[in-house]
């Protein structure tokens, strides 16, 4: 399975959002949520429980909250014209990046906004 940016700010912003823990999310397929809960906990951005994970595809998670980091990066991402901006830049299957890239794009269409900070 493949990391998809997309699945990745739904489930953080449904975090983000709720107030419960997440196993689930409308719309997401459970094993892509699992996978992608699984990447967003090794990131650093969430705390979940990953089952089947390790070494082995994951088959469920629960995602319990965001970090301190989970919580600034769903900020930089909530808003839509920010986060199609750096999707125009970064998310093309020609484009190599990584997502400390993206955090860094984000982070200055942010600074542009707010008068150039930085």
């Amino acid at each position: 399975m493949k990391r998809d940016m997309e699945t990745i700010r739904s489930i953080m912003l449904a975090i983000q959002a709720a107030d419960i823990p997440v196993g689930q999310i409308s719309g997401i397929d459970p094993a892509s949520f699992a996978f992608h809960a699984q990447l967003l906990e090794e990131a650093g951005l969430v705390t979940a429980a990953i089952h089947g994970g390790g070494k082995s595809i994951s088959t469920s998670a629960v995602i319990y909250r965001l970090t301190w980091d989970g919580h600034d990066f769903a900020d930089s991402i909530a808003d839509k014209a920010i986060w199609e901006k750096a999707k125009k830049h970064l998310l093309s299957p020609s484009i190599s990046w990584t997502f400390a890239i993206l955090r860094e794009v984000i982070t200055a269409e942010i600074r542009n906004r707010i008068g150039g900070l930085g």
